[in-house]
């Protein structure tokens, strides 16, 4: 069921398309969900609860008429409500809702060209970004350069310190040697780059290509260094034939093997550095000399917690499926942090399943398998790093380029060259 494009007439042959600020409205509201320094100041958080208020009634006009699939969307999100659920605080629930769940509400329910001007414009807004950062960022390592001000978030004495240059580059003190943008986090630049890059190459140019792979090095986050020759190395596998793939998978495998050996190496030779060690060699788990798996630095360093997440797994009982409650983490220890198995203490794992399932649903599994499975791959390793999936701003890039994945798989126009993977599809600026 189509929807007609809904407008206010202000003066005579002046319109204003409600549908499209309702576009450019939840492009803010993921922009401030990706976690700038600066939506914590109490300004920008007023302004963006009016983003979100007004978002409310942006919902409301979708819902009264739209099509049936789009309600079917909604109805398999509104069941995330529970990742924010506050078992102590019915308010604090409403709140949540009202803040983390109706905006991917609203997203659901826009037709699909606008879903991908809201993915477009939020990556483009991203991309201009760092490329406005990235020479801010090569003066302050090069030449020192005082910072215009700085504001501490947290606790006095306990909080971090964050310096601001120009009001487009933010850096955490002590930290300045990792490229960040506008971000609480190195992590955020280098979490969401692979999901663009994979996801949306072929809208990308290869400036903007180049712009993602120097700042995600830059920003020198592990994941981003362990997944970025793998993303783009299968970012095209709708172009390729059956042979091609299975050349493909079987190179990448034997290139995997050799690639794990001589990183095991590498990392070991770490071991007695004083710097290097807490940089490489402690963030993995080691047995007789081999890598096992990766420490999840986020919540090893709290004290405590690792035998107290391992007794909540052995218990088995109820809270290991419905958890320990919202803000459980804040209770205890007095603070909290982003971690798969903190989500999985305060949440438990039905939600999680839940969420393995929706995201499953919204693949193409009987047409582009192998796909899929390196697709989900990748939204894991990024649910180890940032359980926020559900959030708006990593929602609407997952879910549109699954979408794009699709359309250019089932369309392959005479612009996209099958025997030139790196020519850009068109750009996203």
């Amino acid at each position: 069921m189509k929807v007609p494009a809904l407008h206010i007439s202000i003066k005579k042959d002046l319109k204003i398309d409600i549908r499209k600020l309702i576009c450019i409205n939840l492009v803010l509201i993921a922009f401030f969900d990706s976690y700038p320094v600066y939506s914590t100041i109490v300004p920008v958080r007023v302004f963006v609860y009016g983003l979100k208020f007004l978002n409310m009634y942006a919902l409301l006009v979708l819902l009264l008429r739209n099509s049936y699939k789009n309600y079917i969307l909604a109805a398999l999100i509104f069941p995330v409500w529970w990742a924010y659920y506050n078992e102590s605080s019915l308010l604090i629930s409403i709140q949540l809702l009202y803040s983390g769940i109706l905006p991917v509400l609203t997203f659901a329910l826009l037709r699909d060209e606008e879903r991908f001007k809201v993915a477009q414009w939020y990556i483009k807004l991203f991309i201009s970004l760092l490329i406005i950062g990235l020479p801010i960022y090569l003066l302050i390592n090069l030449f020192d350069i005082p910072p215009l001000f700085s504001i501490q978030r947290g606790e006095v004495g306990k909080g971090r310190i964050y310096d601001n240059y120009l009001f487009f580059y933010w850096s955490r003190a002590g930290v300045e040697n990792r490229f960040s943008s506008v971000f609480d986090e190195p992590g955020v630049v280098g979490t969401i780059i692979p999901l663009i890059m994979f996801y949306y190459r072929r809208m990308l140019s290869r400036f903007e290509f180049w712009v993602l792979i120097i700042s995600g090095v830059l920003s020198l986050s592990l994941f981003f260094l362990i997944v970025f020759l793998p993303v783009i190395y299968f970012s095209n596998t709708r172009l390729l034939r059956t042979k091609q793939l299975a050349f493909r998978i079987a190179f990448s495998t034997v290139f995997i093997c050799i690639s794990y050996v001589t990183f095991v190496f590498a990392a070991r030779s770490t071991q007695d550095d004083p710097i290097l060690s807490h940089r490489v060699y402690n963030r993995f788990e080691w047995q007789n000399d081999w890598i096992v798996g990766v420490v999840n630095n986020r919540d090893t360093r709290i004290r405590g917690f690792e035998s107290m997440y391992q007794g909540f797994i052995d218990e088995s009982d109820a809270d290991l499926y419905t958890g320990r409650g919202k803000d459980y983490m804040l209770k205890v220890y007095g603070g909290s942090t982003l971690s798969y198995r903190v989500f999985v203490l305060e949440r438990g794992i039905l939600i999680l399943v839940y969420l393995t399932f929706l995201f499953a649903y919204f693949h193409p599994w009987r047409k582009y398998l192998i796909f899929s499975l390196i697709s989900m791959l990748i939204l894991m390793l990024v649910f180890f790093q940032r359980p926020m999936l559900y959030s708006l701003n990593y929602f609407l890039l997952v879910y549109v380029g699954l979408k794009l994945f699709e359309m250019q798989a089932e369309n392959k126009s005479e612009e996209i060259d099958p025997n030139n993977e790196n020519s850009p599809y068109y750009s996203v600026s």
